[in-house]
């Protein structure tokens, strides 16, 4: 059955928080085996990333920090040529005068 685009694959299941719980014993502590072993597992991933080194983490912002302000200079006089630009042409039409 295809999903309805309001319940995003859902269904019609309820996933209100408020429904009571038939755990008991055992069964209750699933929750903490599951939660152990996706820590286990996120452990053993990291330690396979490849992690930077500290002059690549510092030749990396310092680009990022010269590409922000040179495309934020771009902006600005991009912004201050349309500003003289819409006043000249405001003079030319005597709009706002």
């Amino acid at each position: 059955r295809a999903p309805v685009s309001k319940t995003g694959c859902w269904g019609f299941e309820s996933l209100l928080a408020c429904q009571t719980s038939t755990c008991t014993g055992v069964g209750c502590m699933k929750w903490w085996n599951r939660l152990r072993t996706f820590i286990q597992e996120v452990t053993v991933e990291t330690k396979k990333v490849t992690w930077p080194s500290k002059e690549e983490v510092l030749n990396t912002t310092v680009v990022v920090v010269i590409a922000s302000f040179i495309f934020g200079l771009y902006l600005y006089f991009c912004d201050f040529i349309f500003l003289v630009l819409r006043d000249k042409i405001f003079q030319l039409f005597g709009v706002f005068s």
